[in-house]
């Protein structure tokens, strides 16, 4: 978790500034230590707090994200199935989305897999950590899970074939998570204080500067990433299997048969990935519980 450029949320920053104080019975000046003072445009102003509210009951109930785009991908489908429907590109274009969405399954694999102990929690409830990871790809960008997030979701949108729902992907997408990520912003102000401060000021929010970049403090794990991420390749799967079904079943009326005929690769493809990841995870599990 990690993320603000433009939100305006970072922490209350101590001056070095000091008024003159009197020192008891020498009639003396001396100086003092003046209270913190925040910096110009680094604090949490009432905007920040209410996207930070509003992120935190979102971080919560993260299925709403679902549930404002099936309506907008219903009419999606909808509208063109009752269009003129243009020839079919067959596995070719549903290749290259899911491309897009694996590139941004790769830069949740990188920042989930090289993750120190401590830095990177699948808390439900709230944001945690008890360790801020600086390194590796949150060198690039504070939040570079939610950034791979983004780019499964346009791969998503881009297979509906409709470039208004595209747009409307996206936008969704930024209304909802820029409050979440001003919600583990302000945690990890108030946890992490200095460090975060130093850090944030180097570090954008959410693009990638790839000459920031810092070898990450531990070893790549492909074992963390598998058992972290098998879900979302297995949802992964499902959904462009899910896809292509609906391209071809309701849009352009396919028999089920025939579909079915049609695409067996693909989806003989998709389930022998559910079974061939399940059984390593299972193998995993086990080898790490030692039995």
């Amino acid at each position: 978790m990690n993320d603000t450029d433009g939100l305006g949320l970072a922490p209350e920053l101590a001056t070095d500034a000091a008024a003159p104080r009197l020192v008891p019975g020498s009639g003396a000046e001396a100086p003092a230590v003046a209270p913190p003072r925040p910096e110009p445009g680094r604090r949490f102003g009432p905007l920040g707090r209410r996207l930070a509210d509003q992120g935190l009951f979102l971080f919560r109930h993260r299925g709403l994200f679902v549930v404002f785009l099936l309506p907008a991908s219903l009419l999606a489908v909808l509208e063109r199935r009752s269009a003129a429907l243009p020839q079919d590109p067959g596995l070719g274009w549903l290749a290259f989305c899911l491309a897009v969405s694996l590139a941004g399954m790769a830069v949740r694999a990188a920042a989930v897999g090289s993750a120190p102990p401590g830095a990177s929690t699948r808390s439900l409830r709230a944001p945690s950590a008890s360790r801020l990871n600086t390194s590796g790809m949150y060198s690039l960008s504070r939040h570079p899970v939610y950034l791979g997030n983004l780019f499964v979701l346009v791969g998503f949108a881009l297979a509906v074939r409709s470039w208004w729902f595209v747009l409307t992907s996206a936008l969704v997408y930024w209304l909802l998570y820029e409050r979440v990520i001003a919600a583990e912003e302000r945690f990890l102000v108030q946890r992490f204080g200095v460090a975060h401060r130093r850090w944030a000021e180097r570090t954008p929010t959410f693009w990638p500067r790839p000459h920031l970049w810092r070898p990450p403090e531990t070893r790549f794990s492909w074992r963390t990433v598998l058992l972290r991420e098998y879900n979302s390749f297995l949802l992964i799967a499902a959904i462009f299997l899910f896809l292509r079904w609906v391209d071809q079943a309701i849009v352009r009326e396919l028999g089920a048969g025939a579909w079915f005929r049609q695409d067996l690769p693909l989806t003989a493809s998709v389930l022998a990935l559910a079974v061939g990841v399940a059984a390593m995870r299972r193998i995993r599990k086990r080898g790490s519980s030692g039995h």
